[in-house]
């Protein structure tokens, strides 16, 4: 999946992600701030995505919306 946005809230250690194709947002919890720094920084986030954060941290998605 392509990421269309992501942010972070670093008090709580909780990234946000929106992905292009669909328009789902997920939240990963207790996700370190260097975490972050080294995603937001990377030339291929959407790999750094899928190797270091989804599978290795909390997930829930708080949005579901189907592009018509």
């Amino acid at each position: 999946m392509q990421i269309e946005s992501a942010g972070y809230d670093a008090q709580c250690e909780l990234l946000e992600v929106r992905f292009l194709c669909d328009g789902q947002v997920w939240q990963y919890t207790g996700v370190p701030e260097e975490v972050w720094y080294s995603f937001k920084g990377e030339a291929a986030p959407d790999m750094f995505f899928h190797k270091h954060i989804k599978g290795c941290f909390d997930e829930k998605r708080i949005l579901f919306k189907k592009n018509n």
